[in-house]
């Protein structure tokens, strides 16, 4: 099978896109007490992490151009290993603060790409 980085960008895209939907307009309150929610939005972007790990090893000079590339990374493993101790908050915070700004910078780079 031939890895095509817009692959990568396209699963995270559509996990990040989830996100808020999954979120939707609960407060932090909720979201704490919501534990299906948690789930639900913790995987999202346990997925995205892992696309984008995928594409940093495939292709750094294109991952290079995502802002905190590193750091999304490096929070999908702390959702996939580090569950014992995850702070709800954060990632609360993260999925209601954090992902617009990285989702417009993963339609724009997808938008580079030809389709097919």
């Amino acid at each position: 099978m031939n890895k095509r980085p817009d692959v990568f960008l396209e699963i995270a895209l559509l996990a990040l896109q989830r996100v808020p939907r999954f979120l939707g307009r609960r407060t932090l309150s909720e979201y704490l007490a919501d534990e299906y929610c948690q789930s639900a939005v913790e995987r999202q972007l346990e997925i995205a992490g892992d696309a984008l790990g995928q594409l940093r090893k495939l292709d750094a000079e294109l991952f290079a151009g995502i802002p905190n590339g590193d750091l999304v990374v490096a929070f999908r493993n702390v959702l996939a290993h580090g569950y014992a101790t995850l702070d709800h908050r954060r990632v609360y915070e993260i999925a209601s603060e954090r992902t617009t700004e990285l989702l417009g910078t993963l339609e724009q780079m997808l938008a580079g790409f030809p389709d097919g």
